[in-house]
């Protein structure tokens, strides 16, 4: 929400050197199979969803499973993949929810039920969505991962890897040069056209991202809509954007009838927003994100002014809404 400082880089000609080598050494990418994650709560399946046009038949892929970390970040499984979303962030923004320090380390080092995630992605640069040295850990702790994210989240990854190289250069006396050209051959910026989709594919892993902005501030924040397809299951998740409805129209074919949607509370609490999810996209299941935490004070709950009477409100329009208030909650979608 709140947009952090940008971190001024004593090396500016070895930043853009560095940015240029995201750009180029983007590449395909090679995943591994993944374990089963810690399921609590089971969702009911609602029937059967038929496909359109003579497009080829998905994997059967029944299932989804979605373990919440905080704020907006969670990690979904479907059909043995795993992707991560807004997760890899650090002590985020007064009021909202933060990954407890002990399980940030061991989602960063990818150890227990957080191993083998194939794409991590962040919606944008703001702290409560994504921190840079989160995510270099990450990277190194996770070799076949990958990490997805706007020009601008992929600039501030660059700069602060390209601190890290020059400190380690001069420490150690060597060129660290190969192993960050590695790794950032692992990210990947994307930022389709307003009104487009760019299609990313990563070994089962269907991505279309959408560019959704974060506000018509200046200068804007770049803000990625996502619908990520695993077999025939899809999940769509839109950051913090502040997109009006006439914006979104572009995307309506492509987030119809999603099967999961992990929606800010504001496009389940505004009149025009939730009517464009009730009516327009139609999710089956939905899973509330981005709630300040209980005792954040009532500005932040703005006419609702508090916790309980935003969930209320929310309840009232979308009754079957799932509202995960611990790191750890998950939810299995799709079981009988």
């Amino acid at each position: 929400m709140s947009r952090p400082s940008d971190r001024k880089s004593g090396a500016r000609t070895h930043s853009t050197l560095w940015l240029g080598v995201v750009l180029l050494a983007a590449a395909p990418w090679v995943g591994t199979a993944c374990r089963q994650g810690r399921v609590q709560n089971v969702v009911g399946e609602t029937g059967p969803r038929t496909g359109a046009g003579e497009a080829p038949v998905p994997v059967a892929v029944d299932k989804l499973e979605v373990l919440y970390l905080a704020n907006e970040g969670f990690l979904i499984e479907a059909g043995g993949r795993r992707v991560l979303v807004d997760g890899l962030f650090g002590t985020g923004i007064s009021g909202y929810p933060v990954v407890p320090p002990g399980i940030r380390s061991q989602l960063e080092a990818g150890v227990g039920e957080w191993a083998d995630i194939h794409v991590a992605i962040a919606t944008h640069y703001h702290g409560d969505h994504f921190d840079p040295e989160s995510v270099i850990r990450f990277l190194e702790a996770n070799p076949e991962a990958v990490f997805v994210s706007t020009p601008q989240t992929v600039e501030r990854l660059t700069r602060r890897l390209t601190e890290r190289s020059i400190k380690e250069a001069t420490e150690q006396s060597k060129n660290p040069g190969p192993e960050r050209t590695a790794l950032l051959a692992r990210v990947r910026a994307v930022l389709p056209a307003e009104g487009t989709v760019e299609r990313i594919e990563f070994d089962g892993i269907e991505l279309a991202v959408l560019n959704l902005h974060h506000g018509r501030r200046d200068p804007p924040v770049e803000n990625l809509g996502l619908v990520i397809t695993i077999g025939d299951q899809s999940f769509l998740h839109f950051g913090d954007t502040e997109a009006k409805m006439e914006e979104f129209e572009p995307y309506l074919d492509i987030l119809r009838d999603t099967d999961l949607a992990l929606l800010p509370f504001w496009f389940l609490s505004s009149e025009w927003r939730a009517r464009m999810v009730r009516d327009l996209i139609q999710p089956r299941w939905i899973v509330v994100a981005h709630m300040p935490t209980p005792d954040a004070g009532d500005s932040y709950f703005g006419r609702w002014q508090s916790y309980d009477k935003l969930v209320r409100s929310i309840r009232s329009a979308f009754p079957e809404a799932r509202f995960p208030a611990q790191t750890g909650e998950s939810y299995r979608f799709g079981d009988n």
